[in-house]
């Protein structure tokens, strides 16, 4: 799972060993002026397929790497995909990041929104 920071102006999303070799990817750091939604949702309401570009794509187990969907590029990383911290993004690579963490996505999510003016 992921360890999801706030500090200054952007928000670090720390990877697990594991999780970066699942992903074939890093850590992310996002500056807050590029995030402009964050929510916490359940896999089951995604309406949406993923294709898979770069990952792993273990429905149930894991999903971790960089996928498409119709809104363009997506940085994945969840297990079960209950709890999921949702970012939406403008001007970075990945329109929208979906993490599972350890930590309290609500809190996240609440604390992101109330420093971008979406509280």
């Amino acid at each position: 799972m992921a360890h999801v920071t706030i500090e200054n102006n952007s928000v670090t999303i720390e990877l697990s060993t594991m999780d970066k070799i699942w992903a074939t990817h890093g850590s992310l750091k996002i500056p807050l002026s590029h995030i402009t939604l964050a929510s916490v949702e359940d896999e089951n309401g995604w309406d949406f397929w993923w294709r898979k570009m770069i990952g792993t794509s273990a429905p149930g187990l894991k999903t971790a790497g960089t996928f498409f969907a119709d809104g363009g590029l997506a940085f994945l990383d969840f297990g079960t995909g209950r709890n999921c911290l949702v970012l939406q993004t403008a001007h970075e690579t990945y329109k929208t990041v979906i993490v599972q963490t350890d930590d309290d996505p609500d809190r996240i999510a609440a604390e992101i929104n109330r420093r971008i003016g979406k509280a």
